[in-house]
């Protein structure tokens, strides 16, 4: 007769916690156990490597992901505000794909071109007429999760995000050489449509500038503006919000693996005393190197993240 199959709960007690059945000795730390782990680490380090430095700069797989989460994670921040949520609007997004190609192009990484063009000349250009706009930018992106805490931490692009007047929003990508290095532009615009307002407001050149200080951090644009409202939609697109964070991703991953090593070889030491089984102390030890290292690389080789020198928000007529 075949012996009765152990209950999975067995399984998972044998694997994770040091009792008499293991020989104080959990699976976890096992060399085999050990040796999976270690190369699932290098494997989900590696697939990060692979989006950030390849696959972001080299395709045009960002610009469909991430616009997508970003609408997401800004309307996630304006409902906790008690603001109404924006909307996806395609001439937003074309005209801050035009100022996302023109830093690329251009070398820059401003609001201002190195030939004067301002953020309402890009929404003149493509026949956006706005009662209320304002745009964000960001450089050295590599995770929208990164780019919108970023933004909500610096108080004058948090005050684009959350701002009740803007009812749209549009995004924009693009890949250049910035500071020597080659990185992706990310430029934002919120904007409200004239004909949302109804009352006709005088044309005026007055553009309002806030100046923050300049952070080591990836560079965010302001807001611009869309046409699709999305309301406090929390839940959509989170497929796209993975795929446009793979940085978060993998610190998650790894954040919890190092939790649960710590906390089983924690009961070990509990339960065993001093006296511990090599096996178990040389496992953990291989483990946590494997963690610790992928932390710190996916560290050095992330380009650091700037935020731009400041904002600007600007009140017109029809253009």
């Amino acid at each position: 007769m075949n012996a009765p199959k152990k209950p999975i709960v067995h399984h998972l007690c044998d694997y994770f916690f040091p009792h008499s059945r293991n020989n104080y000795r959990p699976h976890l730390f096992s060399t085999t156990s050990v040796a999976v782990l270690a190369l699932a680490i290098i494997v989900f380090e590696a697939g990060y490597l692979v989006q950030t430095k390849f696959i972001f700069l080299k395709t045009d797989f960002l610009a469909s992901v991430l616009p997508g989460a970003l609408v997401v994670l800004t309307n996630q921040d304006r409902a906790a505000q008690g603001v109404a949520g924006v909307t996806e609007n395609s001439l937003l997004n074309k005209a801050a794909q035009a100022v996302a190609e023109d830093m690329a192009a251009n070398g820059y990484f401003s609001h201002i071109s190195p030939d004067g063009k301002d953020p309402w000349y890009w929404l003149n250009q493509v026949g956006y007429r706005y009662s209320y706009a304002g745009q964000n930018l960001a450089v050295n992106f590599s995770d929208s999760e990164m780019v919108e805490t970023a933004w909500m931490n610096s108080p004058t692009h948090r005050s684009n995000i959350i701002k009740p007047h803007y009812t749209q929003i549009g995004f924009g990508t693009a890949n250049g050489i910035y500071e020597g290095k080659e990185t992706t532009f990310v430029v934002e615009f919120f904007a409200t449509p004239v004909a949302i307002i109804g009352t006709k407001i005088a044309p005026t050149n007055a553009v309002e500038k806030t100046l923050s200080a300049t952070t080591k951090t990836i560079v965010l644009p302001d807001d611009t503006s869309s046409e699709k409202v999305l309301g406090s939609q929390t839940s959509p697109n989170w497929f796209a919000r993975m795929l446009a964070s793979p940085l978060s991703i993998l610190t998650s991953i790894l954040t919890i693996l190092l939790s649960i090593i710590a906390i089983s070889f924690i009961i070990v030491l509990f339960m065993r005393g001093r006296v511990q089984h090599p096996s178990v102390i040389i496992g953990c030890i291989v483990l946590l190197v494997c963690i610790t290292g992928s932390f710190m690389l996916s560290s050095v080789l992330t380009n650091t993240m700037q935020l731009n020198s400041g904002t600007q928000t600007a009140t017109a007529g029809q253009f």
